[in-house]
């Protein structure tokens, strides 16, 4: 993308048009992510392992004692590793190849017993007779609503009778705000995007007729004046919508929680949580 490009660009792109996602399975973007995801100094990629403790106690009340349970989107496995250590069975599936790596090596320097695949979840084979399946920390957005029907029919398939279901999904809200929020930029010496000095420049974009958020990620390389663009999209739901997602897909008892510990807390109010059961 030149700069006559970058000019040039869609006023208002459609959703998913120009990128899926940020390219979390591509190796280099996924080796700087893997940083984010597993820092203390911010919640912004996975949470500080203080506040995933608290929510792992919360999902292991969730669910009977030793448990087999899918965990989808896994990242580097913080969430598997300290539910396999109450005693539970954990499979874990993402497509990005450092954080499934890193898992996988701590699993075996720790000596749990987890199985971690480098699959993308639309197309991965969920296993049978799971106990419970986690989607968490707002992935569940993400998708387009013909893959998210698709992933939630696969999950329920892989339930046994009795099994759940538990999603943490951003609220109607936080989608609509960020779409609605201006435009903004930063440099840096090397960041997320890029390991060079470089210019992000992002733009964003609500769709109301499809409730839907787009993000622009426009990296300007520092010494060529390169530009690299990046887009993802998520679908804001309102509650009603996941009960007749959840619905459509044969689940029943659909139950809201303000998070994954059951109490509201002021870090986590742009998502809430859904449990539901398949009976």
């Amino acid at each position: 993308m030149n700069l006559t490009q970058l000019v040039n660009r869609k006023p208002l792109p459609d959703p998913w048009s120009e990128g899926e996602k940020i390219p979390w399975n591509d190796p280099e973007f996924s080796a700087r992510m893997l940083e984010h995801h597993l820092t203390q100094e911010h919640d912004m990629a996975s949470r500080r392992l203080t506040i995933i403790d608290k929510q792992c106690t919360w999902i292991n009340k969730q669910t009977k004692p030793h448990s087999k349970i899918l965990d989808l989107a896994c990242g580097p496995g913080l969430y598997s590793e300290r539910l396999t250590q109450r005693g539970h069975k954990l499979t874990g599936i993402d497509f990005g190849p450092a954080s499934i790596k890193h898992a996988k090596e701590q699993a075996k320097e720790k000596g749990l017993d987890i199985t971690y695949k480098l699959e993308d979840i639309r197309t991965a084979d969920y296993g049978t007779d799971n106990d419970l399946v986690l989607f968490i920390y707002g992935e569940f957005n993400v998708f387009k609503t013909s893959d998210i029907k698709q992933i939630l029919a696969k999950a329920h398939k892989s339930l046994t009778q009795g099994g759940k279901l538990i999603i943490e999904p951003n609220r109607y809200e936080t989608i609509k705000n960020e779409g609605n929020s201006p435009p903004s930029w930063y440099s840096t010496q090397g960041g997320l995007f890029s390991p060079k000095p470089h210019i992000c420049l992002m733009e964003n974009f609500w769709h109301p007729e499809q409730n839907t958020a787009t993000n622009r990620y426009i990296i300007i390389d520092a010494a060529t004046g390169e530009a690299t663009l990046h887009a993802s999209s998520m679908i804001a739901y309102t509650r009603d919508d996941y009960k007749t997602l959840l619905t459509e897909a044969g689940f029943t008892d659909i139950e809201f929680y303000e998070s994954l510990t059951g109490e509201e807390i002021e870090e986590q109010k742009h998502l809430e949580v859904v449990v539901a059961h398949k009976k």
